[in-house]
C-alpha cells in the first residue's frame, strides 16, 4: 500500500512536470521552462534611402538540426515560424515569435518577403547560425536571440 501511494505522489509529480514545458506560452511562464523569444527587425527603405511606411513584411524562420545516425546526416526542422507586420512610420518593423530553447548547433534559415504598391516585391534569404545570433537576457526564463534585416525596395 506504501509503495502504491509513492509510486502514484511520483507519477503525479512526473506528470506534472512534463505537461509544464509545453509550446503554449503561458504554461512556460508559469511554470518556468526556459524558451527563446526570436525577434527579427529592421528597416525598409527605397534605393534612396527613405524610410518606407506600411510596407507589408512577412518573416519565416524555419530552424534547422542535424543529426548523424547509421544511415547517415539527416536534416529536420525543430521550429517553424511565420509572421507578418507592417513597418510603421519610421520604416521600422519588427516580428517576436516565441518557440523552443535555443538550440545552437541549429541553423535557422530566414526568408523575409516584403510588399508595398508602388515598389517591386523583395525577398530575402538569409542563413544564420544559432551561435551566431544576438542575446539578450528577457525575463527569468526568456532568451531573447536577435536578428536584423533590412530591407531595400525598387520602385516599379
Amino acid at each position: 500500500m506504501k509503495t502504491t501511494k509513492i509510486l502514484t505522489w511520483l507519477l503525479a509529480i512526473l506528470g506534472f512536470q512534463m505537461q509544464s514545458c509545453t509550446e503554449e506560452e503561458e504554461s512556460r511562464e508559469e511554470y518556468g521552462c526556459p524558451y527563446t523569444t526570436y525577434k527579427t527587425h529592421g528597416t525598409v527603405k527605397d534605393e534612396n534611402g527613405n524610410k518606407i511606411q506600411d510596407a507589408k513584411v512577412s518573416v519565416k524562420i524555419d530552424a534547422v538540426a542535424e543529426t548523424t545516425d547509421s544511415i547517415g546526416v539527416q536534416s529536420d526542422t525543430i521550429w517553424h515560424s511565420k509572421e507578418s507586420v507592417m513597418s510603421d512610420k519610421r520604416g521600422n518593423y519588427e516580428t517576436r515569435r516565441t518557440g523552443v530553447h535555443l538550440n545552437s548547433d541549429a541553423i535557422y534559415h530566414y526568408v523575409v518577403i516584403t510588399d508595398k504598391n508602388g515598389y517591386l516585391p523583395d525577398t530575402i534569404r538569409k542563413e544564420v547560425k544559432g551561435m551566431d545570433l544576438k542575446f539578450e537576457k528577457g525575463g527569468d526564463w526568456e532568451t531573447i536571440a536577435k536578428n536584423e534585416i533590412n530591407v531595400t525596395l525598387k520602385r516599379k
